[in-house]
C-alpha cells in the first residue's frame, strides 16, 4: 500500500500516513513535519489500568535502552507480568526505531496514564522529533496545514485527526521546522476515559 499524504501542496509541511515501519523515515524529509506508522496489532495493557502505577520517565541508552527500562518499571510498580513484559519489548524496539531518526546518543522515555486534559490545547512541540503512540485509550490529535493557519487566526480547525492505538507517530518540533505539526492530547476530563501513552524525544548525553 502506498503512503498516503494528508497536506499535499508543494509550500507547506506534508503529513504522511503508512502501514508499514518505513514510512517513518519520511520524517527525515524536509517538507514532511509528521509520519505515522499505522499498525496493525496492538498491544493488551489493559490490565495495568487495575494498578497504582507511578509515570515513567528515564534517560535510556538509544541503542541498549532495556537495563535501564527495566529498571524504571521496577521502581513505578509495574508488576512482572506478560502485559509488562510485551510493553517494554514495544518500547525497546521504538527506541531502536526512534534511535535511528536522531543524532542523539540517549532517549528520554515517557509513559503516562493520563485520566485528565493533559495538553488538551492545539500547540507544537520545543523539540527536534518526537515520538508517540497510545496503548490505550483516543490517541494524539492532529491538524492538516489548512487548519493549523485557521488556529493562528484564533479559528477552530474544520477537521481534526486522530490517531487510533497503537498507531506511532512521529511528530517534528519547533527545533528542526518552521512549520511544525500543531496537535494535542485529546481531552477527556469528566469521561472517565484513561489512556496510556509512550512518548519518546532526543536526549542529551
Amino acid at each position: 500500500m502506498n503512503d498516503l499524504i494528508v497536506s499535499s501542496p508543494s509550500e507547506t509541511a506534508k503529513q504522511i500516513v503508512g502501514c508499514e515501519p518505513a514510512v517513518l523515515q519520511r520524517i527525515l524529509d524536509k517538507s514532511c513535519n509528521l509520519a505515522v506508522w499505522k499498525r496493525s496489532k496492538t498491544i493488551d495493557c489493559s490490565s495495568l489500568l487495575n494498578i497504582d502505577l507511578e509515570n515513567v520517565r528515564v534517560r535510556v541508552p538509544s541503542g541498549n535502552p532495556e537495563k535501564l527500562l527495566q529498571r524504571e518499571l521496577d521502581r513505578c510498580g509495574f508488576p512482572k507480568s506478560v502485559a509488562r513484559a510485551c510493553l517494554a519489548e514495544d518500547i525497546m524496539d521504538l527506541c531502536q526505531l526512534f534511535g535511528e531518526m536522531i543524532p542523539h546518543p540517549k532517549i528520554e522515555v515517557r509513559i503516562e496514564l493520563v485520566t485528565g486534559n493533559s495538553c488538551w490545547k492545539f500547540h507544537s512541540d520545543y523539540v527536534e522529533m518526537r515520538l508517540i503512540t497510545t496503548y490505550i485509550g483516543r490517541g494524539t490529535q492532529w491538524v492538516d496545514q489548512n487548519d493549523t493557519d485557521r488556529i493562528a487566526d484564533g479559528l477552530e480547525p474544520l477537521h481534526i485527526n486522530e490517531l487510533e492505538p497503537g498507531d506511532v507517530g512521529l511528530f517534528k518540533g519547533k527545533l528542526k521546522t518552521n512549520q511544525p505539526v500543531i496537535h494535542r492530547s485529546p481531552p477527556i476530563e469528566g469521561t472517565g476515559e484513561k489512556r496510556l501513552l509512550l512518548v519518546l524525544n532526543p536526549a542529551e548525553g
